[in-house]
C-alpha cells in the first residue's frame, strides 16, 4: 500500500505537469499598480499540504483545537504538533485552540524542515500553521446528549463561549459542565468470571466535570501579550467488588492554571516569553483514600534570527531555554509525603540552505536543499539530559519532497511521571493467563520518583509528492525506527512469566483471582521499533463559489509495524511483540476519513481497521491456551444541517450566519465489538458481546447556535 502510492505519485511528478501550481509557483499577481508577492499569514516554508475555509469547515469540528487534532490523526502528525499563528512562532499558541473553526482563514501543514526554521526542539516534530481573521465576533453554544444504543448510560454536556478578534487584540470566555451516568455491570450481557455482587460494580464510571476558561490578547507596541487561565473541577465515582462486596470509590479534583506570554523583537532577535503556573488539589475515598496537594511553576525563553547570508539563503539560528519547579504533597492514613523536583533546559539549533531553485520555475540542478542541527542540555532530579539532532530536506521540484532526521538523546524524566499520586484507575478487563479467565481489575496508577532517565535514537525517512490534478492529490510515505534504553511504560497483561518476575506489581484475592495490577510506569530495559505509514489525499470540488463552495476530502492512512521488539527486564528473554510476546500488536492498520459539506450539509465518515494478532501465554511459542485477536473495523458517522439566517450588511467572506445547526454523531456504526479465540479453537473467555466494549454503539444528538 505505502510503495504502490509513492510510486503512483512519482511517476505523476515525472510525467504530468501539475494543474494547481504550487504555492511558491504561483505568479504575482498585480492589482492598481499594487504587486501581490505572497498571502497573509504564509509560513517560513511553502506548505506540504493546505485547507482553506471550506475545507476547514468542512472537517465539522467545534473548535480549532479538535480540527487540529484530526489533522493530526489523518496525516499522522503525532500527538502534539508545534503550531505557529500566522507564520510566526508564539509564545502561547494554545490560546487560541477554543475559538471556532470559521475564525481561521486557512490551516498549512508545513513539511518536516518546519522544524529547523521554527526551533521545534525535536527534527521530528511536525509544524502546523494557523491563519486568523483579521476580525471575528461570535457567541456560540452547544448541547449535547449521547447515549449507547443498548441505553444504561448517558452523557449530557454544555458549552458556552464568547470570541472576538479585532487585528491583534484578540478574547474569548468559555464554560463548560459534563455529567454521565455509570453503566453497571447488571446491564450488560457478561461472559466473564466476576465475583458475587458484581452486577453492581460499575463499567464505566458516573463522573462530572466543570471548567472555565479566559483568554486575552494585545499588542503593546512592537510587542504583544496573551493570558491564559483555565479552573476545573472534576470528579468520578467508581463501584468495585472487594471480598464479595460492593465498594464505592470517590475521586476529586480541582486545578488552577494560569499562563501569561510576551512576543516581539529585542536586539534584533525574535523573542518569545512564557509564564505558567499550576495548582490542583485532589482527594479519593474508597479503597485507597488519600489527599494530595500540586504546584509547579515554569518559564520558557525562546529566540530566533538570521545570523548570516549564504548563496542559497540566509542561515537562522533558534535558542531556547526552561526552568521549572514542582512540588506535589500526598497525605494518606500511614503519613504524608512530599516531593519536589526542578527542571532546566537549553536547546539550540542551526539551520543552513545549501541549495535553492531560481523561482522562474527553473528548479535547478540540486532544488532546495536544507540542513538542520540541534542540541539540547536538561537537568533535573532525575538525572541529566542531552541530545543531538540533525536533519537533511531536499526538494528537487516543487511537487516532490525528501526528508531525513536523526536524533540521539538522553532525557529527564517528567515531573508528572515522577509525582503523580497513586490513585485507584477506571475498572479494565484483563485476560488472566495464570488463571485462564478474564476479570475485571482495578488498575493502580500514578507516578514512580525512581524512574531513570530514557536513552533513545530516533531516525526518520520521508517522501512525499503533490499535489497533482484537479483533485490536488497528494500523499506521501514515512519510515520510522525507533531504538530506546531504559524507556518509560506500563506492564502488559499477566502471564506467568511476568508475574514471576514482578509479583508485587500483582494483587489476588484469597481465591487467587487477579483483582488489581500497578500500572505505574516503570523502566523497560530496551525497545526497538519500525514502522512503514504512508498517505493519500485527494480534494474533490462540488461546486458553489468561495467560502460557501462544496467540498468532498478523502484521506486513506496505512500503518505496517515492521518490527517491535522489548526487553522488560533483564530476567526476562526478548519479547517480539509481532510474534504475540508480552501483549502482541497487530501488524497493520487502515484508516479513511471522508469529509463532505455543501450547502447547508455536511457528512463526516471515519472508518478503521485494525490486523488480527497472537497473544501468548508462553514467551518465545505458540501454545493452545494463547489469545487470537481477530480483526477489528468500525465506522463513525456524522452528519450535520445548518439552519441558519444571513446578517444584514454581513461580509460575504464570513462563513457562518446567525442561527441553529443540528449535528447526529452515531459512534461504531455497525456496532462492532472486539472478539477472540484461544489458541486451539476454543471461545476465550471474557471476550462476549459486552465484555471487552460495553458501550458498543452510540449515538449523540448536537445542538449548536450561534447568537
Amino acid at each position: 500500500m505505502a510503495g504502490l502510492a509513492f510510486v503512483l505519485l512519482t511517476f505523476s511528478a515525472a510525467g504530468l505537469a501539475p494543474q494547481s501550481a504550487a504555492p511558491d509557483a504561483i505568479p504575482p499577481v498585480v492589482l492598481d499598480d499594487v504587486e501581490v508577492l505572497a498571502q497573509r499569514g504564509r509560513a517560513l516554508v511553502a506548505p506540504e499540504r493546505e485547507l482553506d475555509g471550506a475545507q476547514i469547515d468542512a472537517l465539522g469540528a467545534y473548535d480549532i483545537g479538535e480540527a487540529i487534532r484530526r489533522l493530526s490523526e489523518d496525516y499522522a502528525l503525532g500527538e502534539a504538533p508545534m503550531i505557529v499563528v500566522n507564520g510566526r512562532r508564539m509564545a502561547d499558541p494554545g490560546v487560541f485552540s477554543g475559538f471556532p473553526p470559521d475564525a481561521l482563514v486557512r490551516i498549512e501543514v508545513l513539511p518536516p524542515e518546519a522544524a529547523g526554521l521554527y526551533g521545534a526542539g525535536d527534527p521530528a516534530r511536525r509544524v502546523v500553521n494557523i491563519v486568523l481573521q483579521r476580525r471575528f465576533a461570535s457567541r456560540d453554544g452547544r448541547a449535547e446528549l449521547n447515549r449507547p444504543t443498548a441505553g444504561g448510560t448517558s452523557r449530557a454536556a454544555l458549552d458556552l463561549r464568547r470570541s472576538s478578534i479585532i487585528e491583534t487584540r484578540t478574547s474569548q470566555l468559555g464554560l463548560k459542565a459534563d455529567r454521565t451516568t455509570a453503566l453497571r455491570a447488571g446491564e450488560r450481557d457478561l461472559t466473564r468470571d466476576s465475583a458475587p455482587g458484581g452486577d453492581a460494580a460499575t463499567l464505566r464510571p458516573a463522573s462530572e466535570n466543570y471548567a472555565a476558561d479566559l483568554v486575552q490578547t494585545g499588542a503593546f507596541g512592537d510587542w504583544s501579550a496573551s493570558l491564559r487561565a483555565n479552573a476545573r473541577a472534576q470528579e468520578s465515582r467508581t463501584v468495585s467488588v472487594r471480598d464479595g462486596e460492593p465498594a464505592e470509590s470517590r475521586r476529586s479534583q480541582q486545578g488552577l492554571s494560569l499562563t501569561g506570554g510576551l512576543n516581539g523583537a529585542l536586539a534584533g532577535w525574535s523573542t518569545q516569553v512564557m509564564l505558567s503556573s499550576l495548582w490542583s488539589r485532589g482527594e479519593q475515598s474508597g479503597l485507597s483514600p488519600s489527599q494530595s496537594e500540586q504546584q509547579s511553576i515554569s518559564a520558557n525563553l525562546a529566540l530566533g534570527r538570521p545570523l548570516l547570508d549564504l548563496p542559497a539563503g540566509p542561515v537562522s539560528v533558534n535558542l531556547s531555554g526552561q526552568a521549572s519547579r514542582a512540588r506535589s504533597v500526598v497525605e494518606r492514613p500511614q503519613g504524608e509525603q512530599t516531593s519536589t523536583g526542578r527542571t532546566l533546559g537549553l536547546n539550540g539549533g542551526v539551520s543552513m540552505p545549501l541549495a535553492r531553485r531560481s523561482g522562474d520555475g527553473d528548479d535547478g540542478l540540486w532544488g532546495d536543499l536544507l540542513m538542520t542541527l540541534g542540541a539540547d542540555l536538561s537537568e533535573s532530579d532525575s538525572g541529566r539530559g542531552e541530545g543531538l539532532n540533525a536533519a537533511l530536506s531536499w526538494t528537487p521540484m516543487s511537487a516532490l519532497r525528501f526528508n531525513a532526521s536523526l536524533s540521539s538523546a538522553r532525557r529527564t524524566v517528567p515531573d508528572l511521571q515522577r509525582f503523580e499520586p497513586e490513585y485507584y484507575g477506571e475498572p479494565v478487563v484483563v485476560f488472566d493467563f495464570v488463571r485462564g479467565e478474564s476479570v475485571e481489575v482495578l488498575p493502580i496508577l500514578g507516578g514512580d520518583p525512581g524512574l531513570r532517565p530514557p536513552r533513545s535514537d530516533h531516525l526518520m525517512l520521508s517522501a512525499a509528492a503533490g499535489p497533482f490534478t484537479a483533485l490536488a492529490l497528494q500523499g506521501g510515505v514515512n519510515f520510522e525506527r525507533a531504538e530506546a534504553v531504559d524507556d518509560i511504560g506500563a506492564l502488559p497483561a499477566p502471564t506467568p512469566q511476568l508475574e514471576a518476575a514482578f509479583p508485587e506489581r500483582f494483587q489476588r484475592d484469597a481465591s487467587g483471582q487477579l483483582v488489581s495490577i500497578d500500572q505505574r510506569p516503570l523502566n523497560i530495559r530496551s525497545a526497538l521499533s519500525e514502522s512503514l505509514s504512508s498517505s493519500l489525499t485527494a480534494n474533490v470540488p462540488l461546486g458553489g463559489e468561495g467560502a460557501r463552495r462544496g467540498v468532498l476530502r478523502v484521506t486513506l492512512n496505512h500503518s505496517w509495524r515492521l518490527t517491535n521488539r522489548t526487553t522488560i527486564h533483564e530476567a526476562l528473554p526478548e519479547l517480539d511483540r509481532l510474534a504475540g510476546d508480552g501483549g502482541g500488536v497487530s501488524r497493520q492498520s487502515l484508516g479513511l476519513s471522508i469529509d463532505a459539506r455543501r450547502g447547508r450539509w455536511g457528512v463526516n465518515i471515519g472508518a478503521r481497521w485494525r490486523d488480527g494478532y497472537r497473544f501468548r501465554r508462553d514467551f518465545g511459542r505458540d501454545g493452545p491456551d494463547d489469545l487470537r485477536i481477530a480483526p477489528f473495523s468500525a465506522v463513525n458517522l456524522k452528519l450535520t444541517r445548518k439552519f441558519e439566517r444571513a446578517i444584514a450588511g454581513r461580509d460575504e467572506g464570513m462563513r457562518r450566519g446567525v442561527g441553529l445547526q443540528v449535528e447526529l454523531e452515531i459512534a461504531n456504526l455497525f456496532d462492532a465489538r472486539p472478539k477472540a479465540r484461544l489458541g486451539d479453537g476454543r471461545p476465550a473467555p471474557g471476550y462476549g458481546r459486552d465484555d471487552q466494549d460495553p458501550l458498543g454503539r452510540t449515538v449523540q444528538l448536537s445542538l449548536k447556535r450561534r447568537f
